[in-house]
């Protein structure tokens, strides 16, 4: 009854908030100013006319409000003419006025008496100084898109912007080999929370950043890090488009990149080959070819916009090879086919990504008012050896136990509509939806009865894919993915109000096809051996056949009033959504090792009610427009993209229980199946594995429902913008960052009164930092064997068993500039650290919370406060565009970044723990222990300079540019993977940055 009475109260809200108004879409850009006569006094009723090529309708008209001010909203991006009329005065026409994606320029004029016949036309610089909204943003047009060395991909823009770090070191790019791939944060936000944005719908919602958006169609990107308005549906960076949509001229262009392995240096040192890396990162293969038609189909009505893009790149991944023993069976088991691994050095690891896309967009003026535009993207891609790189679980595999991850269908269409009813009122809508579907295939040469062997004395797999049931790419299946989402809003604009709402409604649809729910070998034999050493230590066991059935809706609604007093705007806005969550009934067919399930239909999992307030501040110090300090606060929630509490997701997916292969066959001589222990296996580590919960079972009601019960983050800044000169801004920022209503899991069935403590001595070894090598380390647990198996988990909030914490502080400083004939700057360096403490949550030892880098379960010391270096978040980053005589240009990117993390886990054995312990492990012969607490011990920083040198070939109306691109200009080769199991391979590198890539490409325009 709670949960549908905040529904209710919710939906009160959102009504109440429709019929305000608020701001426009983020990426929206517009124009505003005051207009004044010869003794500074305000004019109202001033007509005010914008016009520009970019504008299907060509002119847009607004009337200054009673105090001068006049303001544009939902401009596109490109350059304008502003001409101010008014009976009595002279018509002052202001030409030149260069409009970014998300700016708002500020165009003031000052009216002469005199006949409207008589014009005044001047030009002036583009302002820089943007004295009306609060976020911080970068923004790259298509001329600097095309002109710097980076491919385009969503991923790449992290090199652009100081503070940016990609979700996992391994997908740094050297050259674009990194793929599509590559989602990231900035100030301390989730990766996971980047949005990508177009016509107002984030096109990452549903695939986790699969879906790419084809950059051929982009005619402007700008990325938001902070300030976001009431419109951001997530706290994380937001990535938004502008489309490229024809135009009056029939315009083209076609492009292409490609680079070869013989392109590419060594970039292996003497230090890295004591670290066992004996070959050099290698390119396989490189090729990006794509292009773009657009014009009109009939002029100032109808504009048509195609383009297309296919790429395909490979790189090799050092230190991992294909496994020469795949196909000698080493079992005696008629079967199952269990391998030894032996590296073929003839044949090492590498990526294989494909991308295909089609991409067509119409824009019709359909009266002198209305614009429709509907447009759609066809996706079809390959990650074929899923996770190489950047595996799940951190655990290194063989190119054999990865798998071929496809994306098809991968659709996007959409329908859009802007409506400016009078000078002052506007309506926007759209529809759209979002098909996508992945496949994880075996890889070649992997049959259904091939086992996958995890080696605990290097942390490495092979065989098969046997990781999880329940994530995209950890097992061998198909998830059916759909997104529909609606959108609705309504602006009210004069001169010193910009006012809108909106209305939001998204629909999450998760489903398997349904020949894959009675897949027994979803996972090969539901079924995985961890050895040590070759020696079986245990099995893991797998619920297979698995599938999830869920159904969710996210409804939104906000309101933002940007109000102008003066020198003062005020940003102030309010956010609420209600996230409702639905399961539908289930039937899961038996198993090898799980009998047929069936669970009832689940309702109101979760019913989350948000409301999130956003307000901020820009002041225009000296009233010059060149000087403004910002300040911003904000409240955000996660991205959402299904129910939680799902009974199959609450049962246990898999079980281990300990394996003595006495008579050396590799097979399990017990029944597997017996949750006792029996023959050579010992008990399950879950005795309620095989078993459904019931609805709602292990998460509590404060985890589902309730008011602002989602987890959260909030966001703070205070900078300042000021022009040095025309056409260059210094950005000067302090960032906060900090979340909140963390959940943790708590198994009621055990005290901590139900484990025993111990203590190991960690070796002595002088890469270990000094307060760890040689000394004792404590804090560690293993349950009593009474008590061994027993579970009853129940998710909740942290809050009930302390305060755990996670924050951010940083400063940035930024320099943005203009010059010459396509001349740019843009960079600066960033400062920060998050400190993390979890020490207080839950019943320690027998509650272990894992986030963020923070473990404190019962095997593992307590490193439940880590405060990284201020090094650990430092970066510097710039790019260039530096035009050349006889139509030559060259530009750089350059990058300084933190080095990975280094991390060491122990496998410490029964003959070490047992003294301590006072008896022997229960369930299991081992432990693993962190020796270095999480992320506080690091590579050397990475280093990376690209340069493009470019030279423009014209005849008539058509331009060719030949692009010649060094990246990694000065060789480097930081390390970004390596092996953690502690041991004479620990620090063994398995992956550095590529080594100096040449990669020859141009672009041809019409």
């Amino acid at each position: 009854m709670n949960a549908r009475r905040h529904a209710i109260v919710g939906l009160t809200i959102a009504a109440c908030l429709l019929v305000l108004p608020a701001p426009g879409l983020a990426q929206q850009s517009g124009i505003a100013g005051v207009v004044r006569d010869a003794s500074g006094g305000a004019l109202p009723g001033v007509t005010v006319e914008a016009s520009s090529p970019a504008l299907i309708e060509g002119t847009r008209t607004v009337v200054t409000d009673g105090g001068g001010l006049y303001t544009f909203v939902d401009l596109r991006p490109g350059n304008y003419t502003v001409v101010f009329t008014l009976p009595g005065f002279s018509t002052l026409r202001r030409e030149g006025v260069e409009l970014g994606a998300g700016f708002t320029a500020t165009v003031n004029a000052d009216l002469a008496l005199g006949g409207v016949e008589e014009t005044i036309t001047i030009t002036g610089e583009a302002p820089v100084v943007d004295i009306r909204n609060v976020r911080s943003q970068v923004t790259v047009d298509r001329d600097t898109l095309t002109a710097i060395p980076t491919t385009g991909r969503m991923g790449q823009y992290a090199t652009l912007i100081a503070g940016a770090t990609l979700e996992t070191s391994t997908l740094h790019d050297v050259g674009g080999v990194a793929g599509e791939r590559g989602q990231f944060g900035v100030h301390g936000q989730r990766a996971a929370d980047i949005s990508y944005v177009q016509d107002g719908v984030n096109t990452k919602v549903q695939t986790g950043g699969v879906f790419s958006l084809n950059n051929q169609t982009f005619q402007e990107v700008s990325i938001e890090t902070s300030g976001m308005s009431a419109e951001a549906q997530t706290g994380g960076v937001q990535v938004k488009v502008v489309p490229r949509d024809g135009g009056n001229i029939l315009s083209g262009n076609l492009s292409g990149a490609f680079s070869h392995p013989n392109l590419q240096a060594e970039n292996i040192t003497d230090d890295l080959r004591a670290r066992n890396l004996t070959s050099a990162p290698g390119l396989k293969k490189l090729i990006d070819t794509g292009g773009g038609l657009g014009g009109p189909i009939k002029r100032d009505k109808l504009w048509f916009f195609y383009a297309y893009r296919q790429s395909s790149v490979g790189q090799y991944q050092q230190g991992n090879y294909y496994n020469k023993l795949q196909g000698t069976d080493i079992s005696a088991d008629p079967v199952w086919d269990v391998f030894a691994y032996q590296p073929d050095l003839s044949r090492p690891a590498y990526t294989d990504d494909w991308y295909k896309d089609h991409s067509l967009r119409l824009t019709w003026q359909a009266t002198t008012k209305l614009k429709v535009v509907a447009a759609a993207t066809v996706n079809d891609n390959c990650s074929c050896f899923m996770f190489l790189l950047a595996p799940q679980g951190g655990i290194l595999a063989a190119p054999e136990a990865t798998g071929e991850h496809h994306y098809n269908p991968n659709t996007f269409p959409s329908v859009s509509f802007t409506y400016p009813a009078t000078s002052r009122l506007l309506f926007e809508g759209s529809v759209s939806m979002q098909a996508f579907h992945n496949t994880t295939k075996r890889e070649p040469g992997v049959a259904p009865n091939v086992i996958q062997v995890t080696e605990l004395a290097n942390n490495y797999r092979w065989g098969s894919r046997a990781v999880s049931i329940n994530t995209a790419g950890g097992n061998y299946t198909t998830l059916k993915r759909e997104f529909y989402f609606q959108r609705f809003t309504t602006s009210y604009i004069t001169g010193s109000h910009n006012l809108k709402s909106g209305f939001e409604r998204s629909n999450y649809l998760l489903g398997r096809l349904p020949n894959r729910y009675t897949d027994l070998n979803q996972i090969n034999g539901a079924r995985g051996y961890t050895v040590r050493n070759m020696v079986p230590q245990s099995i893991t066991l797998w619920a297979v056949p698995f599938g999830l059935w869920e159904d969710a809706t996210d409804i939104s609604a906000f309101v933002q009033d940007q109000w102008t007093m003066r020198k003062l705007t005020l940003n102030l806005g309010l956010r609420f959504n209600n996230f409702n969550g639905t399961i539908p009934e289930q039937d899961l067919p038996a198993g090898f090792f799980v009998p047929a399930r069936h669970t009832d239909l689940v309702e109101d999992s979760p019913n989350f009610t948000n409301l999130s307030p956003r307000m901020g501040a820009a002041y225009d110090v000296f009233g010059t427009g060149r000087t403004a300090i910002k300040a911003s606060l904000g409240r955000f929630t996660p991205r959402n993209v299904g129910p939680v509490g799902n009974p199959l997701l609450t049962t246990a997916q898999s079980v281990t229980r300990t394996w003595n292969d006495a008579n050396q066959n590799f097979i399990p001589d017990c029944a597997l199946a017996t949750p006792t222990a029996n023959g050579e296996c010992g008990p399950f580590s879950d005795l309620t594995f095989g078993q459904v919960r019931p609805p709602a079972g292990g998460v509590a009601q404060d985890a589902l429902t309730g008011f602002n019960k989602e987890g959260y983050n909030w966001q703070a800044s205070v900078a300042l913008q000021h022009e040095l000169r025309p056409n260059m801004a210094l950005n000067v920022g302090y960032y906060r960052t900090w979340y909140g209503n963390f959940q943790v899991t708590d198994n009621l069935a055990v005290t901590p009164a139900d484990y025993d403590p111990f203590c190991i001595t960690a070796p002595t070894d002088s890469r270990l930092p000094s307060d760890i090598s040689g000394k004792r380390i404590c804090g560690l647990y293993d349950i009593k064997p009474e008590k061994f198996g027993q579970v009853n988990n129940l998710t909740t909030q942290a809050s009930h068993y302390g305060k755990r914490t996670e924050v951010y502080n940083g400063i940035d400083v930024g320099l943005n500039t203009r010059f010459g004939e396509g001349g740019v700057f843009q960079g600066g360096v960033s400062v920060g650290r998050t400190v993390e403490d979890a020490c207080a949550v839950v019943d320690q030892p027998q509650d272990g919370e894992t986030g963020f880098g923070l473990t404190i379960g019962g095997t593992t010391p307590g490193y439940c406060r880590v405060t990284r270096p201020w090094a650990a978040a430092t970066q510097f980053k710039f790019m260039v565009v530096y035009p050349l005589p006889w139509n030559l240009q060259t530009s750089a990117v350059y990058q300084n970044i933190p080095g990975m993390p280094i991390n060491s886990t122990y496998l410490a054995v029964n003959a070490e723990i047992s003294p301590s312990l006072g008896r022997n492990l229960v369930g299991r012969t081992n432990v693993v222990v962190d020796l270095v607490p999480p992320n506080t011990v690091f590579e050397p920083r990475l280093q990376q300079v690209d340069l493009r040198l470019s030279r423009r070939f014209v005849v008539g109306k058509a331009r060719f540019n030949a692009n010649l691109d060094l990246y990694n200009a000065f060789n480097e080769n930081a390390v970004l993977n390596q092996t953690t199991r502690y041991g004479a391979a620990w620090g063994n590198v398995v992956q550095v940055m590529g080594g100096r890539m040449l990669k020859l490409g141009g672009e041809f325009n019409f």
